[in-house]
């Protein structure tokens, strides 16, 4: 057998592997947060922004702000509401899922022009969270594209990438050798 058949045999067989290994790794990581929930347990103690006597309590009320930060520590904002209450809960739905396997933290700050106060920080598990005064729920679903980006962002996943990479080129040139 000619070393460029085998190679071409080898190549092949590396990208079979490489494909089904990252759909099977892709469903593992396929749960995703798609919403997050936010509920003061008690309202009476939310914070304020300003609490000015001849103002209405509504503009007293504190401007919320969710971000996720993931494994490697980058920070994701979800965006502020402002001048809302938490007692009835406040949704932020993200634009596209989120692996929750890369979500290492969602936090829950008061937004402030000069500094912000970090409310409560938790990590995502399946029954709602409680922190520091409020419930964290959070909805999940399964989306196959958010972990085939999950697991491309691992080691592994970037090994796989470069030897399918290697491979293909590999199966290319073998063939316009002709071999």
């Amino acid at each position: 057998m000619n070393a460029w058949r085998l190679t071409g045999w080898v190549c092949a067989t590396v990208v079979v592997l490489s494909v089904a290994a990252s759909v099977l790794m892709a469903i593992g990581r396929s749960w995703s947060l798609v919403s997050v929930t936010v509920t003061a347990l008690d309202p009476s103690k939310e914070p304020s922004d300003h609490d000015i006597p001849l103002f209405r309590r509504r503009e007293a009320l504190p401007d919320y702000e969710l971000s996720l930060i993931d494994d490697r520590g980058h920070v994701r904002y979800l965006g502020v509401k402002p001048d809302e209450s938490a007692a009835a809960g406040l949704t932020w739905r993200l634009d596209a899922p989120v692996s929750v396997s890369q979500i290492a933290a969602v936090r829950l700050r008061e937004k402030e022009m000069l500094v912000s106060d970090s409310i409560a920080e938790v990590q995502i598990v399946e029954p709602p969270v409680e922190s520091n005064g409020y419930r964290f729920s959070f909805v999940t679903e399964r989306s196959f594209g958010a972990g085939l980006q999950a697991f491309f962002a691992t080691p592994i996943g970037i090994a796989i990438a470069v030897g399918f990479s290697i491979a293909v080129i590999l199966i290319v040139i073998a063939s316009y050798i002709g071999i």
